[in-house]
């Protein structure tokens, strides 16, 4: 059976969701399904390195954009989309359209015509709730997600935000992302010549996207606070709107503990060499660096949030309160306690089933978009 599929998510590069969309992409085609991909951003090489060479890709040409409502910029792009979305984008039906994304990707998505449509949700309502703006109200994004066959939250907690927040539109189920366990693997074997462990210190590693919710300006003067008591370092692996700031705020502060290394298409060779892997954010609605932190079985330190409860087994880290001092506590036990992260090594060993990370989430994928 092979079905036309539609995919629409806001961008090809960045974070967890879009991780998840290139590993699905892969899945369904090798399935025989043919795939078109729609986004705002993002570049043809970045497609072909990322995507299977099959996947056709149009960037969508009217999105929700940065300028001021009701400027002549604003109603120039508001009645491109208007024509875009009301007469171009109907004279064709799919088999399946998926919105990979909450917000404009959702909103679009339900115009279309097709056979089955699902849309994803990627984050947790009740902390980050950023599709508001693509919406009039609650109520319209409620009934937005009822043009859908299936709402698929990536978590429990993801589930219950979405509830709590704008109620329940009846279709709701939660999917887990999968993750690609023997690539992750391979890749963290590829060392570049940068990825030196510090000699004799402890190292903890956050990765991630460079954003205002992943509170790292906060973890870095949680560093800060304890270098004056301990010798260790911090890797911070990714990139993002905050990465200019970061960079300011460390030549500012004088905080010698930390390394920010930037954006890494092979991030795990960094992650691999970590004692601890450390997750500073406010908000999760599926960890996807704190599993694949665990698919390498290093342990974890994390601060609370309810998607991250649901995914770390305590015999795998520590969770600790959300605000900065839980956090500080946290790693300062890490520090005074070496031998804690051998123990939480064996035990994800011994009982972390990563399998079920790939090959279980997939049949579960395919079942709803193929049924």
């Amino acid at each position: 059976m092979n079905l036309k599929i539609l995919l629409i998510n806001d961008k090809l590069h960045a974070g967890g969701a879009e991780l998840a969309l290139q590993n699905l992409s892969a899945c369904l085609t090798a399935r025989g399904h043919s795939l078109t991909l729609w986004a705002r951003q993002g570049d043809r090489e970045l497609l072909s390195r990322k995507y299977p060479p099959s996947v056709k890709y149009r960037r969508l040409p009217f999105w929700d954009g940065p300028c001021r409502r009701f400027s002549p910029k604003w109603f120039f792009y508001r009645s491109c989309r208007l024509l875009f979305e009301g007469f171009l984008l109907r004279l064709r039906k799919w088999d399946v359209v998926v919105a990979f994304k909450e917000g404009p990707s959702m909103r679009l998505a339900a115009k279309l015509r097709a056979r089955k449509k699902f849309a994803w949700v990627h984050t947790d309502f009740k902390s980050l709730h950023w599709s508001a703006h693509s919406f009039h109200s609650p109520e319209d994004e409620l009934a937005c997600m009822r043009h859908f066959d299936k709402v698929i939250c990536v978590s429990r907690a993801g589930a219950e935000g979405v509830i709590q927040t704008l109620g329940d539109p009846g279709n709701l189920c939660v999917r887990y992302n999968p993750l690609n366990v023997r690539a992750i693997s391979a890749s963290a074997a590829i060392v570049p010549e940068d990825c030196v462990r510090p000699l004799g210190r402890p190292l903890f590693v956050a990765l991630g996207r460079l954003s205002a919710v992943k509170r790292y300006d906060m973890l870095m003067d949680i560093c800060g606070a304890l270098e004056k008591h301990f010798d260790f370092e911090l890797w911070i692996v990714g990139g993002g709107e905050e990465e200019e700031a970061l960079q300011a705020k460390l030549r500012s502060s004088g905080i010698k503990s930390v390394r920010l290394l930037g954006n890494r298409d092979n991030p795990y060779p960094y992650l691999a060499a970590a004692d601890w892997f450390v997750s500073s954010s406010a908000s999760e609605s599926h960890p996807i660096a704190l599993q694949e932190a665990l698919v390498l079985g290093v342990p974890v330190i994390a601060s609370f949030c309810p998607a991250v409860a649901e995914t770390l087994d305590s015999r795998f880290g520590l969770v600790t309160g959300a605000d900065s001092a839980s956090l500080l506590a946290g790693l300062r036990r890490a520090l005074l306690e070496p031998a804690l992260a051998g123990e939480c090594r064996a035990n994800i060993c011994r009982f972390y089933d990563k399998e079920r990370l790939w090959e279980g989430r997939l049949r579960e994928m395919y079942s709803l978009l193929e049924e």
